[in-house]
């Protein structure tokens, strides 16, 4: 019965096809001396065999439905991105630190507004459930205010306001806002890893003035990057940072960086961008949540 729960429905018939060649096989080793049971002993076998596939089989099909709902659950909860959304062109990649499950603590999603595209890239303390209960709160209230805030400073203390309820007494969210309009960016960094302006060469984006995250009482402001039509802005939860090449050093932004995302359209950068990756099998600290958003004004040509 054990068997029938932890391994799948090959391994437990064989499992329970060996058991009956060994209860055939008791009364032919043995003395002779027991009475000749063994027929009984085989189709009592036989008949736990069936039941234990049976059980597998079951426990199987429960599995893969289990399967397809957390899909569906991660796909209404995390959404891809759009190519297009606003007048910006955008491409994502996302990794979570919870094996065979794309939700974590990383939360990512953009909302067209009048104002113009409004995006949100946060990493919530911590993994597994618990953080992904945290970082669903958070994309709900930034899916029911993000087009109606006047501006990103306002939209970041609604969404401090609204999950405080879902914070327990040592949670917080970094998050970083942004707001696509012409000729610039707009963004408001609560904590979070800046992001990297990619023209000539790139450029850490770090705010003015730091400011905490959500959770710990952040005092938002907005300023303003400019950002022309062929430059890019790589937005990343600190899994990027924590990242290694293949070598298992840490990657060189200025060498490799700009080659990678500087290829002719998003989709092949963000390609680049993952072959100078790697998960970090090789340390005994599990690799983080990783979350990559490359965006660039829609009105760049691309190759």
């Amino acid at each position: 019965m054990v068997a029938a729960h932890c391994l799948t429905i090959r391994q437990t018939g064989l499992l329970a096809g060996t058991a009956l060649v060994l209860a055939l096989l008791l009364p032919v080793l043995g003395d002779g001396s027991e009475p000749p049971y063994g027929l009984v002993r085989a189709l009592i076998v036989t008949l736990g065999g069936l039941l234990c596939v049976a059980i597998a089989r079951r426990a199987e099909r429960q599995h893969a439905d289990l399967t397809r709902m957390t899909r569906i659950a991660e796909r209404a909860m995390i959404p891809s991105l759009p190519a297009e959304l606003g007048g910006v062109r955008l491409t994502t990649h996302t990794r979570s630190a919870t094996r065979n499950a794309r939700i974590g603590g990383d939360l990512h999603e953009a909302i067209a507004t009048p104002a113009g595209a409004r995006l949100i890239i946060g990493d919530v303390k911590g993994h597994g459930l618990d953080a992904a209960h945290l970082s669903a709160a958070v994309l709900s209230a930034f899916r029911r205010t993000a087009a109606t805030a006047p501006d990103l400073a306002c939209l970041a203390r609604d969404l401090d306001a609204r999950i405080g309820p879902d914070l327990g007494p040592e949670d917080f969210v970094t998050v970083l806002l942004a707001e696509f309009v012409p000729g610039a960016v707009l963004l408001v960094n609560c904590g979070h890893p800046a992001p990297i302006r990619v023209d000539s060469r790139l450029r850490v984006l770090e705010p003015p003035r730091p400011c905490p995250p959500l959770g710990l009482s952040p005092h938002p402001y907005v300023w303003r990057v400019r950002l022309q039509p062929s430059d890019r802005l790589l937005l990343f939860t600190d899994g990027f940072t924590e990242a290694r090449d293949r070598s298992g050093t840490q990657v060189p932004f200025e060498e490799h960086l700009h080659a990678a995302l500087t290829a002719p359209t998003l989709a092949e950068a963000l390609r680049d961008l993952l072959d100078l990756l790697r998960p970090d099998h090789s340390t005994r600290t599990r690799p983080d949540d990783l979350t990559l958003i490359l965006a660039q004004p829609a009105d760049a040509p691309q190759e």
